[in-house]
């Protein structure tokens, strides 16, 4: 994986604080000195982030550890511009955390990744291993899936995993988890290796948005499936990293706004 921030530092700033965000961890302090938070991703179990893919200005980040414990509250966004996406300090976020899950060796890493990835009420946690995802009550091997659907409603947001390529009347997927920063960008390179055709974003959200597409903007970034040394090694890294590049929203080109 190639990230911004494998060599610098993101600095955003505005009247009501300065959020450093770095390739270990973030730091938010605010104007009036009363709120100084830093931490580092390797205490963060999972994020939630609050609003994000139901509106367009100001969302809550609940940070938690590897528990399910709060660990603290952040506010983005609050001062962005009224056109376009306005994610810049939220995606900053999401990003560097997921780079820092995903490790360095992403995506060529896909057998060899032992980390959490998401939380949900019926898998409880769910992991990626040995090439496998696992959760309470499901277990998928990665080389088996053959489709992803994104199905989001804006406020909740799933990816729907099966493992034939055809669909049937009552077409159930073989496991369900939820959308992340982690999960999103790790089913896109699972999908796009073993199919060629990536997640199938063509769902809406049942209000203004006709498709799922949206769900790129926010939490992915073509550098994800770049190698470290900067080179694309395989065919369907170039389909994957094309795919991300076009939407644009890149967390490289945040502070050029």
């Amino acid at each position: 994986m190639k990230t911004v921030f494998d060599d610098r530092k993101i600095t955003f700033e505005d009247k009501k604080h300065t959020l450093i965000v770095e390739k270990e961890g973030f730091a938010l302090i605010s104007s009036d000195g009363k709120t100084s938070i830093n931490l580092k991703f390797s205490d963060i179990g999972s994020i939630l982030p609050i609003g994000y893919c139901n509106s367009n200005k100001s969302y809550n980040l609940i940070f938690r550890n590897f528990d399910g414990q709060n660990i603290c509250e952040i506010t983005t966004d609050e001062t962005g511009g009224n056109t376009g996406h306005n994610i810049a300090e939220t995606k900053t976020i999401l990003v560097a955390f997921a780079a820092s899950k995903l490790t360095k060796d992403f995506p060529n890493n896909l057998y060899n990744l032992d980390t959490l990835i998401a939380h949900s009420l019926k898998e409880k946690e769910i992991r990626i291993s040995q090439g496998k995802i696992l959760g309470k009550k499901h277990t998928i091997d990665i080389n088996s899936i053959r489709r992803v659907k994104c199905v989001t409603n804006g406020t909740i947001s799933n990816l729907a995993i099966y493992i034939k390529d055809k669909g049937v009347f009552f077409d159930m997927p073989d496991m369900t988890i939820p959308v992340n920063e982690v999960t999103l960008p790790l089913l896109e390179a699972i999908a796009t290796k073993n199919t060629g055709r990536g997640i199938d974003f063509s769902r809406g959200d049942g209000f203004q948005q006709k498709t799922s597409e949206f769900m790129i903007i926010r939490y992915m970034d073509p550098g994800f499936f770049v190698g470290e040394d900067g080179l694309i090694k395989e065919e369907w890294q170039q389909t994957a990293y094309e795919r991300v590049h076009k939407y644009g929203y890149f967390v490289d080109t945040f502070t050029e706004l």
